[in-house]
């Protein structure tokens, strides 16, 4: 999709399907609890219309209505509400399962000057974290846009950057990304300002409108904004930044496969969150924590006496009342002071029940999210559970994960080379330039128990697999071939034995 154009509705249909089910998963995403309840009793208030005189409630906006956090409270109550950051929690776990262990962007026969501006761009720490959010982005939105960036102003090489799919409006042809707009927005009173920016081949539009909370409003100059000035002295007169390669400064990232939107058109492509048929277990976990903390405030320990008995406020106006004073009047009835009534009031607080329920979602959540319980550290059964036992159980996870590797390989194979060739054209003779795509290797598992791992190199080197240099290389993913060179010449010279036919035992003292 091109600029739009001005006084367009924003989002453009039919992306504004997703951008409804985005703001909720950020949402969750972010543990707003304010505007989950905003949400979902907006949702309820849409459910509800009246037939034949009645009040009747219906279809998926209805179940929205009865989520916990859709349920109006009282003003006059004081309802415990406690939210459990599961959702961002599970982005993170989708992250770390596939970046916490590392990766490396290589490509063969290259400069070590090459692999120098390579390594800056793909292999550094910046580029690491970059990536780690990709992952957490893309499990919470269902997909994420990684990014070329260069400016020489700020910095002597190009970078990547990762953007959820919330701020981005794709065009695909034949099923591939083909051009898409990344926009910014910034509010200033009722004014929305967005800086939108069109990625297609050879080229990126800028553009900045005025708009509404719901419409584009009318296209101003670029130089309006502190935001988005230094962009007018980049741009030509079309407002384009030519970039002097043929291919895409952006690639397209999905999570999974979408299956909601299979049948709706260009959605199909939009990618599935892995909080997908997951928000009622969110709220249900919230439920049930809240319940628990409930338990807790009313199951303290209350000491009824008369009212008689309590400090009072002055005649007539009774006595004080504060619900954390161990002494509290529930009985409105007289009394002498010196000769009370005393009795107390003391509520279960159902710590089982609720740490059992909390548990089972916990693993609801999981097993739909395509991860084992251990995961999270629930072996459910602990130091019971044989090796093979938990390896079976950590089997899901690591399918999980090599699905998910499918699609962070390509988009960062595309993206680095992408990079490199602009990183050449900026900084001449510093490395950069087209080469092919590079190769994205990542470990074989992602988080491998240390005393599993002990064990599988054991038998291995017991049945003659396994080289020294492989068991330093299992044992160590993140270190370099000169670290691992270093320590096999140690290992074995810890080994080295003296020869029998010279060794003469100790020398005797003269």
């Amino acid at each position: 999709m091109p600029i739009p154009a001005p006084n367009t509705a924003w989002p453009p249909a039919p992306w504004d399907v997703a951008y409804a089910q985005y703001e909720v998963n950020d949402a969750w995403y972010v543990g707003d609890t304010k505007r989950l309840a905003e949400i979902y009793q907006r949702e309820g208030q849409r459910a509800t219309h009246v037939r034949h005189g009645r009040e009747m409630r219906g279809g998926l906006v209805g179940a929205a209505s009865r989520m916990f956090w859709g349920r109006p409270v009282p003003g006059a109550e004081n309802r415990t509400r406690i939210h459990v950051p599961a959702a961002a929690d599970l982005a993170t776990l989708a992250s770390d399962q596939v970046f916490a262990e590392g990766m490396e962007v290589t490509l063969p026969n290259l400069s070590e000057m090459s692999q120098s501006r390579l390594d800056l761009i793909a292999n550094g720490d910046e580029a690491r974290e970059t990536f780690s959010t990709m992952g957490e982005l893309k499990s919470a939105f269902g997909a994420t846009v990684l990014v070329t960036r260069w400016d020489t102003a700020v910095a002597d090489h190009a970078w990547l950057e990762a953007s959820a799919a919330d701020v981005v409006i794709p065009t695909f042809r034949s099923g591939r990304l083909s051009e898409l707009t990344l926009w910014t927005e910034y509010r200033s009173d009722n004014v929305y300002w967005r800086h939108l920016e069109h990625h297609m081949l050879g080229a990126i539009e800028h553009a900045l409108f005025e708009g509404t909370a719901d419409n584009l409003g009318r296209r101003v100059p670029l130089a309006e904004r502190a935001e988005t000035a230094h962009y007018a002295d980049l741009v030509n007169d079309q407002s384009v930044i030519v970039t002097g390669v043929d291919r895409l400064t952006a690639s397209w990232n999905p999570n999974m496969t979408a299956t909601q939107w299979r049948k709706k058109g260009v959605l199909a492509h939009a990618g599935r969150s892995d909080f997908h048929q997951l928000l009622e277990m969110f709220d249900a976990l919230d439920e049930t924590f809240s319940s628990w903390i409930r338990d807790l405030r009313l199951g303290a320990g209350r000491i009824l006496v008369p009212e008689a008995a309590l400090d009072t406020l002055g005649p007539g106006q009774g006595g004080s009342f504060d619900m954390g004073r161990e002494v509290f009047a529930g009985l409105n009835m007289p009394g002498d002071p010196t000769k009370m009534s005393i009795d107390h009031v003391q509520f279960e607080i159902r710590v089982d029940e609720h740490e059992r329920t909390m548990r089972g979602i916990y693993k609801e959540i999981l097993r739909k999210a395509g991860f084992s319980p251990s995961a999270w550290g629930d072996y459910d059964g602990g130091a019971q559970m044989t090796a093979a036992e938990i390896q079976d159980r950590k089997s899901a996870s690591e399918r999980t994960r090599d699905k998910k590797i499918l699609r962070d390989r390509a988009a960062i194979a595309q993206q680095s080379s992408v990079a490199l060739e602009i990183d050449g054209m900026l900084f001449p003779g510093k490395g950069g330039q087209r080469f092919d795509l590079p190769d994205v290797s990542f470990p074989d598992v992602s988080q491998e128990d240390p005393l599993q791992l002990a064990q599988t190199l054991s038998l291995l080197d017991s049945a003659g697999a396994i080289s020294t240099e492989q068991k330093v290389r299992r044992a160590n993913p993140d270190w370099d071939d000169q670290q691992v060179t270093e320590e096999v010449e140690r290992i074995r010279g810890d080994r080295e034995v003296p020869d029998p036919a010279s060794f003469t035992g100790l020398e005797e003292d003269e």
